[in-house]
């Protein structure tokens, strides 16, 4: 049994006179149906809530007050989830709809309430389908596209694939060639987007690289040929493939990839070679902290050269570190005036960059 994540988007949704092409929809659920009879987890994450309110509205003009777009969003989701439920029910698949902004994975709380949702589901049966909940998000708590949603649900789920389902072939190099498998220090060629979606290549790859260093095997590929899905799981050369790197655990993927931190920390050189070995991050080994964050919080670990080197839970708040920063571990407790920690990040609290 293989866990896949299918994000597609807008531009394959949307015909180019706004309205939703049903025709497509009938394909892709056909297609993720014989993943799902094939006992595989499959969960969708769509876009195309805007263009199906714009239709439902009349309204075709893309550039509207946020206030308007969150509202046609809301028409939309409606009327979008209607086409899902009928084309899946045509393969006998019953549907359930997971709305959702960054802060449902920032907050750990909140992301163990969604795992242990989705889990429920797909105990019962039922395919989720998942979007940004558009309707109330800001720019402080939105993705910025499903792409990078859907790179977080992998993530979070712990998927085995990743399909960023797009309209061209993979990702194309300056010579017009696909790439077959990434590459960081290849140079890409620009390539043009429309007005239903609002994210190009460059957001496809940022997703696909997080979930491939996550552990979940990635892919950017033509979506118009959804016949691709089945050829790269097995093994054929489809689109463009990113790696699964060595999988973490999930609470470190969580840290890595989906936390939000509340603050910065700049650490010396002697702290930055302990935790590429591993070891944790002691107040000795710390030059300054930016920004207020409580004991559990997630902070950034910068260099003294200001270079991110990871991101790890904190076993002080800012107020007590402030007290306690270049001390060592008997010199921290008695500036305290209380026993406490001894490492600032412990080693199983920290996520490594790269």
């Amino acid at each position: 049994m293989k866990k896949i994540v299918v994000k597609v988007g807008s531009n394959l949704l949307v015909k180019d006179d706004g309205a939703i092409d049903k025709e497509y929809m009938v394909e892709l659920a056909r297609t993720l149906a014989r993943f799902w009879q094939e006992d595989n987890q499959v969960v969708l994450v769509t876009s195309g809530a805007k263009a199906a309110g714009y239709g439902v509205a009349f309204h075709k003009d893309v550039d509207q007050d946020l206030y308007i777009k969150q509202a046609l969003c809301a028409i939309g989701q409606v009327q979008l989830m209607k086409l899902y439920e009928g084309v899946f029910d045509f393969y006998g698949i019953k549907v359930a709809q997971l709305l959702m902004n960054r802060d449902d994975f920032s907050n750990r709380k909140r992301f163990l309430n969604l795992r242990n949702t989705l889990i429920g589901l797909l105990e019962m049966g039922f395919l989720p389908i998942v979007n940004e909940n558009d309707t109330v998000s800001t720019e402080e708590i939105s993705f910025g596209d499903n792409d990078v949603l859907a790179a977080m649900f992998a993530i979070g789920w712990k998927s085995d694939y990743l399909f960023l389902l797009s309209t061209v072939d993979g990702i194309i190099d300056e010579a017009g060639n696909k790439i077959g498998e990434y590459n960081f220090h290849t140079r890409l060629k620009k390539l043009p987007g429309n007005g239903w979606g609002t994210g190009g290549i460059q957001t496809k790859i940022r997703a696909a690289r997080a979930a491939s260093a996550a552990g979940v095997e990635s892919c950017i590929s033509n979506g118009k040929t959804l016949e691709n899905l089945e050829k790269f799981i097995k093994g054929e050369s489809i689109g463009t493939r990113f790696k699964a790197r060595n999988a973490i655990s999930s609470k470190k993927a969580w840290i890595g990839f989906l936390s939000s931190p509340s603050g910065v920390v700049v650490i010396n050189r002697g702290a930055e070679l302990a935790l590429k070995k591993s070891k944790s991050l002691l107040p000795v080994g710390v030059i300054k902290i930016e920004g207020d964050f409580h004991t559990g919080d997630i902070v950034d670990v910068l260099t003294e050269k200001g270079n991110r080197i990871g991101k790890g839970i904190t076993n002080f708040n800012s107020t007590e570190m402030r007290k306690i920063i270049g001390l060592k571990s008997i010199e921290a407790k008695k500036a305290l005036g209380y026993d406490c920690p001894t490492a600032f990040i412990h080693t199983d609290n920290f996520w490594r960059e790269g």
